[in-house]
């Protein structure tokens, strides 16, 4: 289960630590480079690095634009905060398995800001947030055509496109080569994107915090065509393995926080979890007349405020795990 925290419209992340006596999590160590974020090379001026969404946070040591992180739990996703001289305040996302990686915290020059703002006649707020949010397709790669009818993020201003040269594109009404796009007056808190009138693309990103004064780096994965739900969703062969991929069974099973605190397993047979899941507390973990609040979907998503859950688990409404425990609830919950 990927260790993720809420954040609050004030931007501070809760939630993610376990109390009582819980094993603690295995930890990796993460080393990491400020770069500026258009031109890739590292940022010496590095006035700070902060961790959002693990609590306890990990320890934090610099040197130059080089970071190391210290105790970040194993397959844990959280957003990296690079501060420097001339930049924005940055977030950018991060997501650690089991081994240490090499953590790339893009920062955005204010000088590239003002430039977008300017060509776009944006005044940003100081009270608002920006969001840069690259769209790609299943293999990473940026993707062209996406029309702005296609996506929105409420409350803000966009959204607006960049060029093949990462400039401003003022009269573009889809997205160019470079994938880019970027909104501005983004209220703070957590943020997703809504669905636009048009049913020409699907654009899956994950909840990301947003600050006041701050820019957020997103990815937004695009599929052609409109939502598509699976259907006739089976619970031993697509929903019980949902919980072993996403470290769910790690959590709530043996001495594990999940089991001792929400008195949840996780671990056995396909017919102690469906008991477990649907027949110890009817209605609650999995609710047949309302189906979106099922505690199985609502405990382990991002909501503001945040729920006693200590982790996050689905990015978005879109996350294809969070889709698949949905429609199977709304098929009546079978123990299929």
């Amino acid at each position: 289960m990927l260790t993720r925290c809420m954040i609050s419209a004030a931007v501070v992340w809760t939630g993610c630590s376990f109390q009582g006596d819980a094993p603690d999590a295995p930890v990796v160590t993460v080393d990491g480079q400020v770069v500026d974020f258009q031109t890739g090379m590292a940022v010496d001026a590095v006035t700070d690095v902060t961790v959002a969404g693990l609590i306890p946070p990990p320890q934090v040591s610099r040197q130059g634009a080089s970071f190391t992180l210290t105790g970040v739990p194993e397959n844990s996703a959280f957003e990296v905060l690079a501060t420097a001289a001339m930049h924005r305040s940055t977030y950018s996302p991060a997501v650690v398995t089991t081994s240490g990686i090499d953590l790339k915290a893009p920062v955005v020059g204010e000088a590239f800001v003002a430039g977008l703002a300017t060509a776009f006649g944006s005044v940003p707020s100081p009270a608002q947030g920006i969001v840069l949010l690259h769209l790609v397709d299943a293999m990473g790669k940026s993707v062209s055509g996406v029309a702005a009818t296609d996506f929105a993020i409420t409350g803000s201003t966009g959204p607006r496109f960049l060029d093949d040269k990462m400039m401003a594109a003022a009269a573009a009404t889809a997205s160019s080569a470079s994938g880019w796009v970027v909104f501005f007056e983004v209220p703070p808190g957590l943020v997703g994107l809504t669905q636009g009138a048009s049913a020409a693309n699907t654009i899956d990103m994950p909840t990301l915090p947003v600050a006041a004064g701050a820019v957020t780096i997103a990815e937004g994965r695009v599929t052609r065509g409109a939502p598509v739900l699976p259907s006739n969703v089976a619970f031993a062969a697509q929903i019980v393995p949902i919980f072993s991929a996403r470290g769910c069974v790690a959590c709530h099973s043996g001495g594990g926080p999940g089991k001792d605190q929400g008195g949840l397993t996780l671990a056995g047979s396909a017919n102690l979890i469906y008991r477990e899941l649907v027949q110890e507390r009817p209605g609650i973990r999995v609710n047949l007349a309302m189906p979106e609040h099922s505690l199985v979907l609502t405990m382990p998503s991002a909501e503001d405020p945040p729920d006693a859950h200590p982790t996050i688990v689905f990015t978005g409404p879109r996350d294809p795990d969070y889709l698949k425990l949905l429609v199977w609830i709304r098929e009546g919950a079978k123990q299929n």
